[in-house]
């Protein structure tokens, strides 16, 4: 995920299109309610309640500088809802828990399917398949049931979470296969 750095002219915008920032502290938050924002952003909004414009132009010009240290130091991370759905897709099939920020981006639930595409497929050991996807996973086969048709890269991939944290994969619309995410 790449950084944003917020300059003093694009405070404004900063403010009103930020969908979610991670900080530091979010950790024991509500798994029902988003993290309440960093103490930096909250700073940085209260200017907003500030009467006089000049005193409001140096609180947001001074809040603005510490939001965008924080942000250069690594302290606080902004990110948008696709962001944060890009991250998911990436870590679809990995045991990685519930975590407030991730379900408070993602609508509060955890996906269930992923549809992608294969950038590469190879036999394994056992006469299975293991198969790199396009969001950067690979996923090895774990069951003896054939795929009637090889996959092949670009071919479009669906990924379901079965029980038990099994995970099932159709690749171009066979039957699916039986897989575990292995990197």
């Amino acid at each position: 995920m790449k950084r944003n750095k917020i300059s003093r002219s694009g405070v404004f915008a900063a403010t009103f299109l930020l969908a979610l920032v991670i900080g530091s502290g979010a950790q024991g938050a509500d798994k029902r309610q988003p993290p309440p924002p960093p103490k930096v952003l909250s700073d940085l909004l209260a200017c907003r309640q500030i009467a006089d414009p000049a005193a409001r132009l140096a609180c947001f010009d001074a809040q603005t500088a510490a939001l965008a240290s924080a942000a250069e130091r690594s302290d606080i991370l902004v990110a948008d809802r696709q962001q944060v759905e890009e991250a998911r897709r990436g870590v679809f099939g990995y045991a990685v828990g519930s975590s407030p920020l991730l379900d408070a981006a993602g609508g509060g639930a955890e996906a269930k399917r992923l549809d992608t595409t294969v950038i590469a497929a190879r036999r394994s050991r056992g006469d299975g398949w293991i198969i790199a996807m396009a969001e950067g996973g690979t996923w090895e086969q774990i069951d003896s049931k054939p795929l009637a048709l090889s996959p092949k890269p670009g071919q479009k991939v669906a990924i379901t979470k079965g029980s038990l944290g099994s995970y099932f994969v159709s690749v171009d619309g066979q039957a699916a296969i039986k897989m575990r995410r292995i990197q």
